[in-house]
């Protein structure tokens, strides 16, 4: 089995899983806000202050008990789905670099799993803000580290993966749907930083559909390539 196929099949999994986890998230925050449409695990994630907090997972576990323990088993699960997807976005940037010649992708491997480890570090924040008594202001500066690096680090290797195909000039309308949705999803994340409310959504939306062309684009290269064995 040749890398592009491999990197191929991590990503159906990494769909597979995204689904099972928007099945088990909590449907709304503790306290919605108007105008938010954010999903409740992403929200957590972007908390900045201590009123952010609970908005997102009330005064208490004793009274939230039920979207509390839900973003819990969410977040304990991500520990699974960081692993794919860190290793799905490392071996395409493997494959490229290979494919090309060029182990200057490997660069973008390497950023894929940053975002994997600042995923770790941003759960491990999420699971201990959850508990009542939780420190909470040191918590929560550790968690908007860990979040940002995790966001931009996706968001540039999404840019790179458009860039990718399109290089690729055998795969014209590929090519530019994966140019303009790489840009989306870059500039969809720094928005989303300084507008943490009003564009999480989108950046994330671009982000999966990057990932999305990344799994198409693998498909076929690594069946052309089987072809030709």
């Amino acid at each position: 089995m040749n890398r592009f196929t491999l990197t191929s099949l991590i990503g159906v999994l990494v769909f597979g899983i995204t689904i099972w986890l928007g099945a088990l998230s909590p449907k709304s925050i503790a306290h919605p806000i108007e105008g938010d449409a954010r999903d409740p695990i992403i929200a957590f994630e972007m908390v900045r202050d201590a009123a952010e907090l609970t908005a997102v997972i009330g005064e208490d576990r004793a009274s939230y008990a039920a979207i509390r323990d839900a973003i819990d088993k969410v977040n304990r699960i991500d520990f699974l789905y960081m692993t794919v997807y860190g290793a799905f976005i490392a071996l395409f940037f493997m494959a490229i670099a290979q494919q090309r010649s060029d182990r200057r992708w490997l660069i973008l491997s390497v950023v894929g799993i940053v975002a994997m480890l600042a995923d770790v570090r941003e759960n491990m924040m999420l699971l201990a803000l959850t508990q009542d008594g939780a420190d909470v202001a040191p918590l929560i500066e550790a968690l908007v580290s860990a979040t940002w690096i995790k966001w931009f680090a996706l968001g540039l290797t999404s840019l790179g993966a458009g860039y990718a195909l399109f290089e690729d000039h055998s795969m014209p309308r590929l090519r530019l749907i994966g140019m303009i949705v790489g840009l989306s999803a870059s500039i969809f994340t720094c928005l989303a930083y300084l507008e943490p409310v009003k564009f999480p959504q989108y950046m994330a939306l671009a982000i999966f559909l990057s990932w999305l062309l990344m799994v198409v684009y693998a498909h076929l290269v690594g069946r052309a390539q089987i072809s030709l064995a």
